[in-house]
């Protein structure tokens, strides 16, 4: 047995405790408040009176909120710290939520979308910057690792439970919920010990560092750029109109596929100390790129069903190492008054392929003649391209 313990310990990392427990909870939370709003988005606007189009624009105007207030977020959080842009988040999130409970116009919900943008962006980029700051370097791909699960795992239960509130209670209980999620992560932060925090200054010396910053963390971005772009763009559109355009499988197999996947983003990251210890960050960042790159090419060649699970696989499993291996690569390559900065850029190089990648997997897959298969193959230059860059950029670095 003892060999088992050794091994488990070696590959299983310990929870985190403390304050980082409390923000790991806290982003859990606000998670499944955020999937519970985004499932009722579109029906709340038509209930409302919105066009499909409007909505899409809704949509759309969330993501580009977020997309402006990350930079400014990340900057905030130098000069004022982390605990209280996080609060400043709760806040927003808490006025913004019921505000949407009492409107009755599409133009207040709109305001209100926007709010809930500007709100998730202060509260997230400051609680990725907090979890470089409150744990040791030797713990970042463990701490990043339990963010990246209260994260995936928020996001997934959201929209099941939204449902069943506004099943029962109508369109607008889910922002009423999400208000009071938002409420006690405002109590949480005021009645909760937290570390005294370092706070920068951001004058104009800091301001003239945002060149150098981008220029320095331009490899890093493009890498967080594509697997998001991939896997959104991939795992999100093209997966489920290949399974019902050629394999006829109905929206229940479909979900089960995207539920797979989901599961093997969280599987692999309980190991992913181990795999930065075994090869490095930069070493695992690039495993994780080639997998995303290869479930891209089994999901434009495979022609069975089986590539369809393989592919899930794969581009899960990619991105549950990837993403907080970038995390924790970004918080040790960034000086101690930056980091705010530079998690500022990693969620814009998210968002960015977010709003980029269906758009443009949708326009070359009518356009370039190769149906399906050009838009998988854009995703793959793409993927190829930032990966030889990334490596160029961190050649050298073994963190």
């Amino acid at each position: 047995m003892r060999p088992v313990r050794t091994l488990l310990a070696r590959w299983i990392p310990e929870l985190p405790s403390g304050p980082l427990l409390v923000l790991m909870s806290l982003v859990f939370l606000k998670q499944i408040g955020n999937g519970m709003v985004w499932s009722v988005i579109a029906l709340y606007g038509q209930e409302l009176g919105a066009s499909t189009t409007v909505i899409g624009l809704l949509v759309s105007c969330y993501g580009g909120a977020r997309l402006m207030a990350n930079m400014p977020s990340g900057i905030a959080s130098e000069r004022f710290g982390r605990r209280r842009l996080m609060q400043l988040g709760c806040v927003l999130l808490t006025l913004a939520s019921f505000g949407v409970v009492m409107t009755h116009s599409r133009e207040t919900f709109f305001i209100g979308i926007l709010f809930l943008g500007m709100a998730s962006a202060s509260f997230m980029t400051a609680a990725l910057a907090a979890v470089a700051d409150l744990g040791t370097p030797g713990q970042r791909l463990r701490d990043a690792s339990f963010y990246q699960a209260a994260n995936m795992t928020g996001t997934a239960l959201g929209p099941a439970i939204g449902g069943l509130v506004a099943a029962g209670w109508g369109y607008s209980a889910p922002y009423f919920v999400n208000g009071l999620i938002a409420l006690a992560g405002i109590l949480a932060f005021a009645l909760i010990p937290w570390p005294t925090e370092i706070k920068h200054k951001a004058g104009k010396e800091r301001m003239g560092n945002l060149r150098a910053v981008a220029t320095a963390s331009a490899g890093v971005g493009l890498m967080y750029f594509a697997i998001f772009y991939a896997r959104t763009a991939s795992n999100w559109i093209v997966m489920p109109l290949i399974a019902q355009s050629q394999f006829n499988w109905d929206m229940a197999a479909i979900g089960v596929l995207l539920t797979v996947g989901a599961c093997a983003n969280l599987a692999v990251l309980p190991f992913n100390a181990a795999l930065s210890r075994e090869f490095g960050r930069v070493g695992a960042i690039i495993i994780a790129g080639l997998a995303t790159f290869a479930a891209c090419a089994l999901l434009a060649f495979g022609h069975h069903p089986i590539f369809l699970w393989l592919t899930a696989i794969m581009f899960g499993a990619g991105s549950g190492i990837a993403t907080p291996t970038l995390i924790a690569y970004v918080a040790d390559v960034a000086p101690e008054n930056q980091r705010g900065i530079y998690m500022g850029l990693l969620r814009t190089a998210q968002d960015f392929a977010l709003i980029l990648g269906p758009f443009f997997t949708g326009l070359l897959s009518e356009n370039l003649g190769f149906g399906y298969q050009g838009g998988l193959m854009g995703s793959m230059v793409i993927l190829g391209l930032s990966i030889f860059i990334f490596w160029r950029s961190a050649r050298g670095k073994r963190l």
